[in-house]
């Protein structure tokens, strides 16, 4: 079974959440997006410093487990992607990764190119992680 990276927005964290536990269900290794206490984007820790370099390893971190991961998967319901979304599809691009979503289209036909297949239902996605 292959390794799967999750991309996705925060506002579907509840949605990316059943969909990681119903893969590890499956005996999928998932590295899921560390949304589910997300950090609001105007959060100030201590400094600028220490604000930017915690959203940097926000980043990193998730650019990490793209790097490990077989598939990288980008969870864009109602074909929304947001800006975290975007750059982790360059970066899987960059890699050479496999990038599937749930939609084709993310409305804008740059980042749409970027995406191989489309995987409309999880039992053809489970097929493809086997």
């Amino acid at each position: 079974m292959k390794s799967i990276v999750v991309c996705g927005s925060k506002k579907y964290k509840e949605d990316i959440k059943r969909f990681c536990n119903k893969l590890r269900k499956f005996g999928v290794f998932v590295f899921e997006p560390n949304i589910q206490q997300p950090v609001s984007e105007d959060s100030f820790f201590h400094s600028d410093h220490i604000t930017k370099a915690v959203f940097k390893g926000f980043t990193l971190e998730h650019f990490d487990w793209i790097r490990k991961a077989d598939v990288c998967f980008i969870f864009n319901k109602d074909n929304y992607v947001g800006t975290s979304v975007t750059l982790e599809m360059g970066y899987a691009s960059a890699l050479s990764k496999p990038i599937f979503a749930l939609n084709a289209e993310t409305g804008d036909p740059c980042r749409d190119s970027l995406i191989d297949k489309e995987v409309k239902t999880f039992n053809e996605l489970l097929s493809f992680l086997q």
